[in-house]
């Protein structure tokens, strides 16, 4: 019974230092104005500050004359890698990078 007594009695010990540690440190790091002065708040509007940037200029589809234009194989040689993505470059799509055959 008295280890029991004993041990309730650090533990509310310990719980008013707590306490009283926690409001220490609350107070130590709460804003301390002057003479109880009101403290000015800033409101910054940003609602129009995606309208800062330029608009791209819109591109015009171009016309390709297909007669100057060379034709693009649809098939490689047996065992060819080729060195551009036709999807990437389809201009260069028709060079070869090295074959094993």
């Amino acid at each position: 019974m008295h280890y029991t007594s004993n041990r309730l009695r650090n533990l509310a010990a310990a719980s008013l230092f707590s306490c009283f540690v926690a409001g220490g440190i609350s107070v130590l790091t709460s804003p301390v104005t002057a003479d109880n002065a009101t403290v000015v708040t800033m409101s910054v509007n940003r609602v129009t500050k995606g309208d800062r940037l330029p608009l791209p200029p819109i591109a015009q589809p171009t016309r390709h004359n297909s007669i100057s234009e060379k034709p693009i194989p649809k098939h490689t040689l047996l065992d060819c890698e080729p060195a551009f993505s036709p999807i990437a470059d389809p201009a260069q799509a028709h060079i070869l990078k090295y074959c094993l055959a």
